[in-house]
């Protein structure tokens, strides 16, 4: 019956990943019994099962006899989640740090050793930040939640089988690559910001020398680092929840229409800073023979250099909208199921 399933699901889903399927054949062999008990004759009835699940308790309850009393500061119901984010959260680290420093040794080989240093010294420094905050993050959400379960236990309020969640079907899921991809690009685009901003430009091949060209002013960015912080938590924050959550539900796309809101406003501000872009690309790229110097052809480059920086904010309202439109109509959908 649906109700067993999901009183199943509620109960393992508070388990760590390597019990679950185990303890999940045990309950359904134990509702069982209780149900053959109940009606030996026949088939077992909604109020059998109702009054079984009643008997065995909360899911809550039963998942913590399942694991026993131990004391923890992450909870069993949010450490493989807590597990999974820090794996990430220290892997998109060091993807980040990693391509910046390639990235410098390639454009700068005399100051290997220099820059090795700083790369071992900055891993370490934004590993350690990255796995406090993790770790802060969610002994917060637990705090909450026991307390929230004090206060439900003190209350006259009890459990029963119609307060089960329902099973979210497989499609309406977050698959774990969402956010782990949106982790990984958060914590890249937070790093290049933060440590160097020159690095996002035009890479260009001249003479076996591999050139760039910066897009933006360092300075002016360097202006924003507390915001830039600030944005790239809260982004890791964002995708943390759906790991914790692992479905399409009202607050994960509340969460995420506010963030994408914030971002946006953020990037009008950014870009509508005086002096934000280079004011020498396209002399550098005369420079190097990749613009002519005069003429029609370079009033051409000039035009597309203009248009681009001026209308980018537009592109990202664009981007913005579809995204947030995209993300609505999948929460939507999910909800459509649930009340069919």
């Amino acid at each position: 019956m649906e109700l067993i399933d999901r009183y199943v699901y509620a109960v393992t889903q508070r388990l760590p990943e390597q019990q679950r399927e185990e303890i999940r054949k045990e309950l359904y062999g134990l509702i069982e019994d209780m149900l053959e008990s109940r009606s030996p004759d026949g088939e077992a009835s909604p109020e059998d099962v109702e009054e079984v699940l009643l008997e065995l308790g909360d899911p809550s309850v039963m998942a913590a006899k399942y694991r026993g009393n131990e004391r923890y500061l992450i909870g069993p119901d949010l450490f493989e989640s807590y597990l999974t984010t820090i794996k990430i959260v220290m892997g998109a680290i060091l993807i980040a740090l990693t391509v910046v420093f390639l990235i410098e040794m390639v454009l700068k080989p005399p100051g290997a050793v220099e820059q090795f240093t700083d790369y071992l010294v900055s891993l370490i420094s934004t590993g350690a930040q990255g796995f406090v905050w993790v770790t802060l993050v969610y002994a917060l959400i637990e705090y909450g939640i026991r307390h929230k379960d004090a206060g439900t236990n003190g209350s006259s309020k009890k459990w029963h089988p119609s307060n089960l969640p329902v099973i979210p079907l497989p499609e309406h899921r977050i698959k774990l690559s969402d956010p782990i991809f949106g982790i990984i690009f958060t914590i890249l685009i937070t790093v290049l910001f933060l440590f160097n901003p020159e690095l996002i430009g035009v890479y260009l091949q001249q003479d076996g020398v591999l050139q760039l060209i910066s897009l933006m002013n360092p300075d002016v960015i360097g202006k924003y680092v507390p915001y830039i912080v600030i944005l790239g938590i809260l982004g890791v924050l964002k995708e943390t929840y759906k790991i914790i959550t692992r479905r399409r539900t009202r607050a994960v796309l509340v969460i995420h229409i506010c963030f994408s809101l914030i971002t946006l406003i953020f990037a009008g501000i950014l870009l509508n800073t005086a002096g934000f872009w280079n004011a020498e690309f396209l002399n550098q790229l005369q420079a190097i023979g990749l613009a002519p110097q005069s003429g029609e052809d370079y009033e051409v480059v000039k035009t597309i250099w203009l248009s681009v920086t001026n209308n980018l904010f537009y592109l990202i309202i664009l981007m913005t909208v579809v995204d947030v439109a995209a993300e609505s109509y999948k929460w939507l959908r999910s909800r459509r199921v649930y009340q069919a």
